[in-house]
């Protein structure tokens, strides 16, 4: 089973380099890519269930990664599961998007610790199935 993958991010090198980590890692299959807060929430209401995990950058070319984070928790059980991956990813960034209902918040900085988070996401999604 692939992990259906939305990646929602508008610098195209962090697009490819998180696209080509999931290549490496194995078993995500990116199913939509958007670059504003308006795309991204438009490919979910249009896609319902079509993805299981959203890659969701906080600054985008337009709106923000909350805003998308805002308009998913009204999709409730049907919204996918979500991680932040940005720049922007202090502690207090961090306790905002799990507030808010992202697994995690990781910062770009660090793609070792993003790499981790997927690998025990794949694997947690295969015990379950």
């Amino acid at each position: 089973m692939s992990i259906r993958v939305l990646l929602v991010e508008d610098m195209k090198a962090t697009h490819e380099l998180v696209s080509e980590l999931m290549g490496f890692i194995g078993g995500f299959t990116v199913v939509g890519s958007c670059a504003t807060e308006a795309a991204a929430l438009q490919w979910v209401h249009d896609h319902p269930g079509a993805c299981d995990l959203m890659i969701l950058d906080l600054m985008l070319r337009e709106g923000t990664g909350f805003s998308v984070l805002a308009g998913l928790a009204v999709h409730g059980a049907g919204a996918p599961d979500v991680v932040v991956f940005s720049d922007f990813a202090s502690p207090a960034v961090v306790r905002k998007c799990r507030d808010n209902g992202a697994l995690e918040a990781i910062p770009k900085a660090d793609l070792r610790r993003l790499r981790v988070f997927l690998e025990t996401y794949r694997g947690q999604l295969s015990k379950a199935a």
